[in-house]
């Protein structure tokens, strides 16, 4: 990309971004503006596009004044766009995302937390026009099932999806995620209430490859979920099983004995004692954090 465009960078500078940060951004066909959030509005987002086509990564987490104008404008001049970062965009709607779904096929990476404006009709429109879909986070949004189950049959080269506080949720949208994305290393499903064993289960046995799962108020996990966990994924390093009330020492052991790598483990459980906290710190050589509340 070209970085000597003047328009660009006198927007940059308004924004009080460093020449220097504003250069190295543009040359890797990046631009950054979530530390400028409060000040990024429709029609800086809307001239940066028209002069930045080759832009292939754009965060504008937390970016409130944005519009679907915004997410269009840059639909529209960057057709190399392959990341998207719209968390906390409060009023960005399905009109935004599913304009990105048809006019940029090419999307690996879209964040789309915090907003009570997007539907299931967004998240379908992802599955079935972004193929090469490698990850998606969504926290918090009121999308069902049938928005997951578009996800796991269109986009199989998932390997990370962000859940968290997904409250409608349930083991059939993340069974479908397990059978159709089989490489999967990341998912997160804190507070998501509804979610029991057979999920955990139905990962464990498909997806091989986790490293990364937060299980966070899923009051319906026991023992037996994690003992299979375990067994099968031994190379997971991040788990979460705060107020996981149904989870004693024997799950915590068999983690202990079988991923070795635990790097962050989360145990705000009622049922933990000593002895689960000494076979991590025995066998877990490269713990670098663990909670206990």
């Amino acid at each position: 990309m070209t970085t000597s465009n003047p328009v660009v960078f006198q927007i940059l500078s308004d924004l009080g971004m460093p020449e220097d940060e504003a250069r190295s951004q543009l040359e890797n066909n990046t631009l950054n503006l979530s530390d400028y959030n409060r000040d990024v509005t429709d029609e800086i987002v809307i001239s940066i596009s028209e002069n930045c086509a080759e832009l292939e990564t754009i965060n504008l987490c937390r970016c409130c004044y944005i519009t679907d104008a915004a997410v269009i404008a840059i639909v529209e001049n960057c057709a190399d766009l392959t990341t998207i970062d719209l968390d906390s965009c409060d009023s960005i709607c399905d009109t935004a995302v599913i304009a990105l779904a048809e006019g940029c096929a090419g999307l690996t990476t879209i964040r789309l937390g915090c907003n009570d404006n997007i539907t299931d009709d967004a998240i379908i429109a992802l599955a079935y026009r972004c193929p090469g879909l490698r990850a998606i986070y969504l926290w918090g949004q009121d999308i069902t099932d049938a928005a997951i189950i578009a996800l796991a049959e269109g986009c199989a080269g998932l390997i990370s999806i962000g859940l968290a506080h997904c409250t409608e949720i349930t083991d059939a949208a993340v069974i479908a995620l397990a059978d159709r994305c089989a490489g999967l290393t990341t998912i997160y499903l804190g507070n998501c209430p509804d979610i029991t064993d057979a999920t955990v289960i139905a990962l464990a046995e498909r997806c091989a490859e986790l490293t990364t799962i937060d299980l966070w108020r899923c009051p319906y996990i026991t023992d037996a979920a994690i003992i299979v966990l375990a067994e099968r994924c031994a190379g997971l390093t991040t788990i979460d099983l705060t107020y996981c009330d149904n989870i004693t020492d024997t799950a915590v052991i068999a983690l202990a004995e079988r991923c070795t790598g635990l790097t962050t483990i989360r145990l705000g459980c009622d049922n933990i004692t000593d002895t689960a906290v000494i076979a991590l710190a025995e066998r877990c050589a490269g713990l670098e954090w663990i909670c206990l509340w």
